[in-house]
């Protein structure tokens, strides 16, 4: 299945995965929590209560302070870190580096990866699977009954699509588009993929007051009220769309 979790563990509160997951970060950065709460932006008192686990249920948006501050995923700081072991030792040893160490493998990096983009821009395209839905889609998409085709892309970021097979979601969406979706967690009114028991729903995020919304596209269904982002899972958040 083409789905990730935002956290990783039964019987793991989301507070008590980014509790333990700060501590370790604060531990490898050499930061005190005063240093990562001038950093992000966060109240000290937040930060605190986030160290020691008394934050059960973190805010999407202090998450994503956290990570804009360390330079850890959201995936990763929930528990969730798709580094390789030689991957997580190159990240230890940069972050060992002086600041002249850094920019020289910085340096080399984007060499690198502009050496690979090239190439691969000069074979164009890569195939990425693209879920066909079945039946009406305005009440979410029936995800085991999807047919499963390869489709060819130019979008890097695109690792799965879904084409639209009838016109339940126009306007935003109509029939014949292939939504491409990269393998992110959305951020504030993105649009994006979830799945909810059996079904895939398309739907924009909304964080508001505490509680988390997945609002419809169209007028002919009601939005989705989370009280915690573990009640779903994401399948990707939208990067591009091909119209038909």
């Amino acid at each position: 299945m083409f789905v990730s979790n935002l956290t990783q563990g039964k019987g793991f509160m989301p507070g008590q995965i980014l509790s333990k997951r700060v501590q370790e970060i604060l531990i490898e950065l050499e930061w005190s929590k005063e240093m990562l709460a001038e950093k992000s932006g966060l109240p000290y008192e937040t930060i605190k209560n986030i160290y020691y686990g008394k934050t059960p249920d973190p805010k999407i948006s202090t998450v994503m302070a956290i990570s804009d501050a360390t330079g850890y995923s959201m995936n990763c700081l929930m528990g969730k870190c798709p580094h390789t072991p030689k991957e997580k030792a190159i990240l230890r040893n940069y972050r060992s580096c002086g600041q002249h160490g850094k920019s020289i493998i910085e340096l080399v990096a984007k060499y690198e990866a502009g050496s690979v983009k090239c190439e691969r821009e000069s074979f164009d395209k890569h195939l990425i699977p693209c879920l066909l839905p079945h039946g009406d889609i305005h009440k979410g998409i029936i995800y085991d009954t999807c047919e499963t085709v390869e489709i060819e892309t130019g979008t890097p970021e695109a690792y799965i699509a879904i084409k639209m097979t009838s016109n339940d979601l126009a306007p935003a969406y109509c029939k014949g588009d292939v939504i491409l979706f990269e393998n992110r967690f959305p951020s504030h009114e993105e649009c994006a993929a979830f799945m909810r028991g059996d079904r895939v729903y398309i739907r924009r995020f909304i964080e508001e007051g505490g509680q988390y919304r997945l609002k419809c596209l169209h007028s002919r269904d009601s939005d989705i009220i989370l009280r915690r982002m573990d009640e779903v899972q994401y399948i990707g958040t939208c990067c591009g769309v091909v119209r038909a």
